[in-house]
C-alpha cells in the first residue's frame, strides 16, 4: 500500500539524529563568526541545553574539526574543513599541480608565492611558497581574503560568468581601508574589465600600505577560474612599474597550470 506525503515525512524524520543536527547548527554558526563563539554565546545563539551543547563541542575538538582557545574559552572551525572542502572542489589536484611552478616562479621573483580559491563566494589562501628575502610575507593557510582590494580576487571575479559575478559583487561590502580601495562597485566593475583585458589583477597597497600584489586565474577544461596565483612584496621591491612585466610572467604560469587541467585558450 502506498504511503500518503505526511506518512512518508513522518518515518523519515523517525531516522533523524537530533545531536547530529545540533552539531551542523554549530558548525554552520561557527561558520559566520570565524573568531570563535564561547560555550555561551552557542547556547544563547542556538537556543540548545548547554550540556548537550558542551558534549557536541568537546566531541568535535576532539576529532580536530574545531579548535579551543584557553583565554578567552572560545570554539571555532579547524583548518580541517578546508581540507575537506577542497576534496569536494572538481579539481582535488590544484595544489599539486601548482607547487612545482609556484615553487618556480618564487626562484625568479624571491618573493612569496600564494594560491588561493573562491569558496562560497569568499577569498581563501590554499598553499603558498615563502619568499627567499630576509623580510618575507607569510599568511595563514585557510586565511580568508578581501576580493574587491586583492589581487586574486579580481583575477577570479573578472573571469566568472556574469550572473555568478554579479551574485558576488552585489554582496560585497567595499569596506574602504585607504585612498585607493575601491568602494563604488561601477568603478570596480571597470577595473573587472581591465583585468580582463590584461589577463591579471593587481593590488596597488588597496588594502595595506606599502603591500603590493599581483595574481592571475587558473582554468579547468570549461574557462571557468578555479583559483589564482599571486605574488606579494612590499611595495619598494614589487613597484608599480613592475606589475606589467611581473603580470605577464604570472599569467603565463597560470595559463601554464591552466593547460594541464584541459584548458585551451
Amino acid at each position: 500500500m502506498k504511503q500518503s506525503a505526511s506518512t512518508t515525512e513522518i518515518v523519515e524524520k523517525s531516522y533523524s539524529v537530533p545531536n547530529l543536527e545540533r552539531a551542523l547548527a554549530i558548525i554552520e554558526l561557527l561558520q559566520v563568526c570565524p573568531k570563535g563563539l564561547s560555550l555561551t554565546e552557542l547556547q544563547t545563539r542556538l537556543g540548545f541545553p548547554k550540556s548537550s551543547i558542551f558534549r557536541i563541542t568537546q566531541t568535535l575538538v576532539d576529532c580536530k574539526y574545531l579548535t579551543k582557545s584557553d583565554q578567552p574559552s572560545l570554539f571555532a572551525l579547524s583548518k580541517k574543513f578546508l581540507h575537506i572542502g577542497l576534496s569536494t572542489l572538481s579539481e582535488p589536484s590544484i595544489i599539486e599541480k601548482c607547487l612545482p611552478l609556484m615553487r618556480l616562479l618564487r626562484d625568479d621573483l624571491k618573493e612569496t608565492i600564494l594560491v588561493g580559491a573562491l569558496v562560497e563566494g569568499k577569498g581563501v589562501l590554499l598553499e603558498q611558497v615563502l619568499g627567499t628575502h630576509p623580510f618575507t610575507f607569510m599568511l595563514k593557510v585557510g586565511q580568508r581574503f578581501n576580493l574587491h582590494p586583492s589581487a586574486p580576487g579580481k583575477a577570479i571575479l573578472a573571469f566568472l560568468p556574469k550572473s555568478e559575478r554579479e551574485i558576488i559583487i552585489n554582496n560585497l561590502s567595499f569596506e574602504k581601508f585607504n585612498d585607493r580601495t575601491f568602494t563604488n562597485k561601477n568603478d570596480f566593475k571597470v577595473e573587472l574589465e581591465k583585468v580582463r583585458s590584461c589577463g591579471y589583477g593587481i593590488d596597488f597597497a588597496e588594502e595595506l600600505e606599502g603591500v603590493h600584489c599581483v595574481g592571475a586565474p587558473i582554468f579547468n577544461q570549461y574557462g571557468y577560474p578555479i583559483s589564482a596565483i599571486w605574488v606579494t612584496a612590499p611595495s619598494a621591491r614589487l613597484p608599480f612599474e613592475k606589475f606589467d612585466e611581473v603580470g605577464i610572467t604570472i599569467r603565463e604560469i597560470c595559463l601554464n597550470i591552466s593547460r594541464q587541467f584541459g584548458y585551451n585558450e
